[in-house]
């Protein structure tokens, strides 16, 4: 069934049609330690309350946060993604059009750069809200270690591996998903953390996922 592309689903296929062009030999990105590292943040959602879309775009990263030769490219609405089809998981599949319907604000930033893609979404709604929602999500994307992935007429095989998160935030979950595609292949870090009424997800090149994590949680609950 077709689903919509979100930044947890298909960054990793997105990334690896990429690599089509290059004429570099591919492989997995080796993932860094994911371990914590400081204390978790408290809360700094403006007393739990719901963001709008508009605030959201105020908090995202940008192309400065990630140094020199970076561009973004903003979206109104994280389901404004390519079309994808889910083959060969259920869970996956019933997850529908767009996962985060039920969250009421929503924003997307793709930022591409020399060291990579990362794509950051962010989310906001009452704490229980999110809670429940990406209770449901993550057990959908942690129910097939692998699935194949199709978009237009390239399929391609996905195997995911769920590891340690850093402790940020009130909750946080992350995930290796690697892509493979023939003898190409590549590895993308999902990870998804929530504190108080803000839910970030961020997904990219693992070493750049890790660099780039504080920092967007520091500016998405800002006061």
């Amino acid at each position: 069934m077709p689903v919509r592309s979100t930044a947890l689903l298909t960054a990793s296929a997105l990334t690896l049609l990429s690599l089509a062009a290059c004429t570099s030999p591919s492989g997995t990105t080796n993932p860094p330690d994911t371990g914590p590292s400081v204390a978790p943040s408290k809360r700094t959602s403006p007393a739990g309350g719901v963001l709008s879309s508009a605030e959201l775009r105020e908090r995202m990263l940008s192309a400065a946060d990630l140094g020199p030769g970076y561009t973004a490219r903003r979206t109104a609405s994280a389901a404004a993604s390519p079309k994808a089809s889910v083959l060969g998981c259920e869970p996956l599949e019933r997850l529908g059009d767009d996962p985060y319907a039920s969250f009421p604000a929503r924003a997307k930033v793709v930022l591409h750069g020399a060291n990579g893609k990362v794509t950051e979404e962010l989310y906001s709604a009452s704490p229980a809200e999110l809670s429940a929602g990406i209770r449901e999500i993550m057990s959908a994307l942690t129910a097939c270690p692998t699935y194949q992935l199709a978009m237009a007429t390239t399929v391609v095989e996905v195997s995911t591996r769920t590891v340690p998160a850093p402790r940020r935030g009130e909750g946080q979950w992350a995930q290796l998903v690697t892509v493979r595609a023939g003898s190409r292949s590549s590895t993308v870090q999902q990870l998804v953390i929530r504190d108080g009424s803000v839910l970030l997800v961020l997904s990219g090149a693992p070493t750049q996922v890790a660099l780039s994590a504080d920092t967007a949680l520091a500016k998405a609950t800002a006061q």
